[in-house]
């Protein structure tokens, strides 16, 4: 039962993807699990929780991305961003990008369940980030947070068409 159930999870977050959490609605999500609405509120009890653990999975596979993508401790604070930057700006990325600009926007308008999963998924990526900055970092909690600042900020601004403003910045974040 707990593969059919992460077999279905899985399904639905390769929909989400494709299809953007914002109208995700149960007969779409069902059809894309291979199952019916009443099946999947069975074996998540409510749409919220299977909307959780569908954002809770798409921040697993970010966070499997990342680790695949980036192995190493970076030499400094800037090749850090600028690895993250470059990864987290890819076309490969944009799917999962687009999702999380989703999350972020149902988190300002107050729902819950995209607050809780934010704030779960923001907590992973500064450890992340934390953790793949330069050994003997001063200040690595301090860094992560700016270098996740910068990153979102340059995501919001390539969706705003302004990439050259997010680019100019990037490129001098810790040329001090």
């Amino acid at each position: 039962m707990v593969q059919a159930k992460e077999t279905m999870v899985q399904a639905m977050v390769g929909h989400v993807l494709q299809h953007g959490v914002a109208d995700a609605s149960l007969r779409p999500l069902a059809r894309a699990a291979g199952t019916s609405d009443r099946m999947l509120i069975y074996h998540f009890g409510s749409k919220q929780a299977l909307i959780a653990e569908i954002l809770t999975a798409l921040g697993k596979l970010y966070g499997e991305t990342l680790d695949a993508q980036i192995t190493a401790r970076a030499a400094t604070r800037q090749a850090c961003l600028d690895q993250l930057a470059a990864l987290s700006r890819s076309a490969q990325m944009r799917p999962a990008m687009r999702v999380w600009m989703q999350i972020l926007a149902a988190a300002a308008a107050g729902e819950a369940a995209y607050r809780s999963v934010g704030d779960t998924i923001i907590g992973q990526l500064l450890d992340w980030i934390a953790a793949h900055l330069p050994v003997g970092d001063p200040d690595p909690a301090g860094a992560a947070q700016t270098i996740l600042v910068m990153i979102e900020g340059a995501i919001v601004l390539d969706l705003a068409g302004r990439s050259d403003v997010a680019d100019a910045a990037l490129a001098r974040a810790f040329a001090r």
